[in-house]
């Protein structure tokens, strides 16, 4: 009804039937924990001097708390992948290493020192109710398409839309009209610009030179 203690001077054992241990309380070591149910019999739980070690899967029913900040999960036999805490900031992956979504060929990493690098095995389909932003310049080694058909009636509508200049080095083909919303606006010919045609305003066109 009440305490059941034991007491040795060395170590306490406990043992089933066949000699095997079942339990090994240590007097200044470890204190241990073995399954005997047959297949993966051994050690499986054992105190240490900074925690616990455990020889197999661990199942939590409720929450799993790391209460420490940079607490650190280490995965894989030689603890090559890592995710450390980050305090008031968020979890971080270290080095070069990849989050992967369904399969290898679709994932996010940090590829190399300051690029982010987003992998889609065939689509990445960004989806956002109002924009989406990007604050620095955009590079695309494929073809830039919109689907989108609004008309443009002015230099701010139209499903393609830009604040600055438009360079294009190649051949530019447009399948309705070409407007340039501007008097005195100027269309020029050549690599050097040397002939040009000339809005009037209220007037018409003149065309440079003789």
């Amino acid at each position: 009804t009440g305490d059941l203690k034991l007491q040795a001077s060395d170590d306490v054992v406990i043992e089933n039937t066949s000699g095997a241990n079942a339990a090994v309380f240590n007097v200044d070591a470890g204190q241990e924990l073995y399954w005997r149910g047959g297949s993966g019999a051994g050690k499986k739980f054992e105190t240490t001097q900074t925690g616990v070690s455990v020889t197999g899967d661990v199942l939590a029913t409720d929450d799993l708390i790391l209460d420490s900040d940079s607490a650190v999960i280490q995965l894989g036999d030689d603890q090559d992948v890592t995710l450390t805490h980050v305090a008031d900031t968020g979890i971080l992956l270290n080095s070069s290493r990849k989050i992967q979504f369904g399969d290898s060929a679709t994932f996010i990493q940090q590829s190399s020192d300051g690029t982010l690098r987003i992998d889609g095995e065939a689509i990445i389909d960004l989806n956002a109710s109002t924009r989406v932003d990007v604050s620095a310049a955009l590079t695309a080694g494929g073809i830039i398409k919109t689907d989108d058909t609004t008309e443009a009636t002015s230099t701010t509508d139209g499903s393609l839309q830009t604040d600055g200049g438009l360079s294009v080095a190649k051949d530019v083909v447009a399948g309705d009209d070409i407007k340039l919303l501007s008097d005195s606006s100027v269309v020029a010919f050549g690599a050097d610009g040397d002939v040009t045609l000339e809005h009037q305003h209220n007037t018409g066109l003149l065309i440079n030179g003789s």
